[in-house]
């Protein structure tokens, strides 16, 4: 469990490291207004990628460990609702006037989109279908190459077709990587030994009627608040707040993967639950504590890099990283509730976090405020969980 997690983590790590110096070669080779525009349209098809995925992939990561010799018909399942989901959604978002003025800021944008969106939403389900078959250690392999390629498209593409080259930078690598992947998961995978099950009209409405909003309001979370950004404050402030703002979800995203591979023990393990959590959620402080307390440290150095205009943002950087400490409870409090099957309390931690940014976006006066209002949220809601866990545990079985 550790060492999937360790893996999963890692594989963040190297997305957003790769992430990073994705967009200081943009800031360096685009001027500040065509790097907010841009970043609005990646914002834009990773939202639709999130929305379009349907909830199905933390649903897999406890139903392929249960689904024995059924598990290449869940995959086929699965992998059909997904790839409809996206081309609906990112259909859908060019046809609203909001997600089209998004869209229009770049040449050929509507053409674009489409495929950038259900292709993302194909590449981000495939991370759970290599965890729930317990393959975990080549979702690093498998971000690693694609990251490598559009930093090498990027530089090639970006000082001749400008934001446009930078779109492509996303598409094209993610596109081979959903082609490649889903030749191998389907070529490779071997029905259990046990006849296996496949989840039940009920089972699939208990978890994924609750988890599904729930992952809505993960990609709100995540790209819906730069957009609320750009639309308040100008494409040049939403450029500096989105580097911050995805430094900060490169740790979210990191943490609850390092924790997903406890959802698989947990739902193969029940009878394990107390001594599973403690060690995830010690492991988890361990690994991630020193992160943040060195990020905070070197936040000025790290905006830097993107050019000086971007070191305005060290103070929120700074405060958003202390409040992800507290959001370590909050991730595993939700690792817990899916691998029990409670999508009632997956939606409520998520949508409590969700609601609380979406709004502090809206009505705060500046983004420092913003800040200081997600830390405050943050420390509240893992008060909350922790005592939720600290009782839950108390009564499982040794």
């Amino acid at each position: 469990m550790v060492a999937d997690g360790l893996a999963l983590s890692a594989s963040a790590a190297i997305t957003a490291v790769a992430g990073m110096i994705g967009w200081v070669l943009a800031a360096r080779l685009l001027p500040s207004a065509e790097v907010g525009d841009t970043s609005a349209f990646v914002s834009g098809f990773l939202l639709i990628a999130g929305v379009a995925e349907l909830g199905l992939g933390p649903a897999v990561l406890r139903w392929l460990p249960r689904a024995g010799a059924q598990n290449r018909r869940l995959l086929r399942r699965g992998y059909l609702a997904v790839l409809l989901g996206g081309l609906a959604g990112s259909v859908v978002f060019v046809l609203v006037p909001a997600g089209a003025d998004v869209v229009h800021r770049l040449p050929a944008g509507a053409l674009l989109f489409i495929p950038a969106a259900v292709g993302w939403t194909l590449f981000q389900f495939q991370d759970a279908v290599l965890t729930g078959l317990g393959q975990a250690r080549w979702v690093p392999v498998e971000n690693g190459s694609f990251s490598v390629l559009r930093l090498a498209l990027l530089g090639a593409l970006a000082p001749v077709a400008g934001a446009l080259g930078l779109v492509l930078s996303w598409m094209v690598p993610t596109v081979l990587g959903v082609v490649i992947v889903t030749v191998l998961v389907f070529r490779r995978v071997r029905p259990g030994r046990d006849p296996g099950a496949l989840p039940d009209r009920r089972e699939i409405v208990r978890l994924l009627a609750p988890t599904y909003p729930a992952t809505v309001c993960v990609v709100v979370l995540y790209n819906l608040v730069p957009l609320i950004i750009l639309h308040r404050f100008g494409a040049e402030a939403n450029a500096v707040f989105f580097v911050v703002w995805t430094a900060i979800n490169a740790v979210d995203v990191a943490a609850t993967a390092f924790v997903n591979p406890l959802v698989v023990r947990l739902s193969a393990e029940p009878g394990h639950t107390r001594g599973l959590v403690r060690d995830a959620g010690k492991r988890l402080f361990l690994v991630f504590a020193p992160v943040l307390l060195l990020g905070g440290v070197l936040a000025s150095v790290l905006l830097a890099i993107f050019g000086p205009e971007y070191t305005q943002g060290t103070g929120l950087l700074r405060i958003l990283l202390a409040a992800q400490l507290p959001r370590l409870a909050v991730v595993l409090g939700v690792a817990v509730q899916l691998a029990a099957g409670r999508g009632i309390g997956v939606a409520a931690l998520h949508a409590t976090t969700a609601l609380t940014a979406v709004v502090l976006a809206l009505v705060l006066p500046s983004q420092l405020a913003f800040g200081v209002g997600m830390l405050v949220a943050q420390g509240v809601l893992a008060v909350v969980v922790l005592a939720g866990l600290r009782a839950r545990l108390a009564g499982a079985r040794p």
